[in-house]
């Protein structure tokens, strides 16, 4: 701090050493002028030259040290008040830079907001000829059925991983805490997937000891949603087990299969935005956002999601919600 402080006043110090020097040389030239007068002089001005440059130093010392941590533009409020007029200056400058930043950022805002509101409006919109297509799809026969029911799935799985993409900024004001039935959320999981289930020939085993939990429905149901999607499309002919229970004083929900399984260097990536899976790349029908978007809103809701796997033997996810004491914090976050 006191070489950049010594830097700054540089300009100073060598008008004074330039005067000084001056002063010397004109003693020199000058012979009737004492030279002890001169030294005194110039030792005089250099002690006063020496008090007003410590005095300066501290003065603006605290100013120039929170100004030097500062990381960001919105952080300039914490600043002590601006001592000296090049400080005042500046705290003036920064402030207006903060002003036009959070102009540009509510006019930002504003624009995200509309986008929001027009692709949220735009997925409802969707949903319409979708539920239409649906029960078009169970008018036909069982060998053109089974196809578009699967496309048709995906179709909706994609408008609904848009649909929680487009909530998930604003997810703390759209939380409800309450008491959730939890068969009523894996029933509705398995209804979605049962053509799909029926086909690979995929059969579920389930041990619900803990039939409810505290969580947000909405969200909770996404992830479990999440989690069944990714065991049913990557399993074929096994059965899947569900099971909950309390583990001490957390909620626990377990998931596994015995499907196609993670591989070692996937497994640290799975929660990544857009990633598929490095061992089958070939996967078009992936979008890689399921699971980040579970990930993303079970942080929010303080849910712990934790994926165990081997390539080749099967996957298991735990969801681990938080203690009952614990739902305060989550819903009036």
């Amino acid at each position: 701090m006191i070489l950049i402080y010594i830097k700054q006043k540089m300009p100073w110090i060598l008008v004074f050493c330039l005067l000084s020097l001056s002063i010397l040389i004109l003693g020199l030239l000058d012979t009737e002028i004492p030279g002890i007068s001169l030294i005194y002089i110039v030792v005089v001005n250099l002690v006063i030259f020496l008090i007003f440059l410590g005095v300066d130093y501290y003065k603006g010392r605290k100013y120039r040290k929170e100004f030097k941590s500062l990381e960001r533009i919105s952080d300039i409020d914490t600043l002590p008040p601006p001592e000296t007029p090049y400080e005042k200056m500046v705290d003036g400058k920064m402030k207006k830079f903060l002003k036009n930043h959070n102009e540009l950022l509510e006019r930002e805002s504003m624009k995200t907001s509309e986008n929001l509101d027009e692709m949220t409006k735009w997925i409802h919109d969707m949903k319409m000829p979708m539920t239409t297509m649906k029960l078009m799809i169970g008018d036909l026969k069982d060998s053109k059925r089974q196809g578009l029911e699967e496309e048709w799935l995906r179709l909706d799985s994609m408008l609904n991983e848009m649909l929680y993409d487009r909530r998930l900024s604003n997810i703390s004001n759209d939380l409800y805490i309450e008491k959730v039935e939890v068969e009523q959320v894996i029933t509705a999981a398995l209804r979605k997937l049962r053509a799909l289930c029926m086909e690979k020939g995929i059969g579920f085993n389930l041990d619900l000891r803990q039939a409810h939990m505290e969580t947000d429905l909405k969200w909770f149901s996404f992830i479990i949603d999440q989690c069944i999607m990714n065991s049913v499309k990557y399993s074929e002919n096994s059965d899947i087990d569900i099971e909950s229970f309390m583990d001490e004083e957390w909620p626990v929900l377990v998931i596994k299969d015995r499907g196609r399984g993670i591989s070692g260097q996937d497994l640290p990536r799975i929660f990544d935005a857009g990633f598929t899976s490095t061992s089958d790349h070939g996967d078009s029908q992936a979008t890689g956002m399921g699971l980040y978007l579970a990930r993303e809103a079970a942080r929010a809701m303080d849910i712990r999601l934790h994926v165990e796997s081997a390539y080749g033997v099967g996957t298991t996810v735990t969801v681990t919600l938080p203690k009952k004491n614990r739902f305060q914090h989550v819903s009036t976050m």
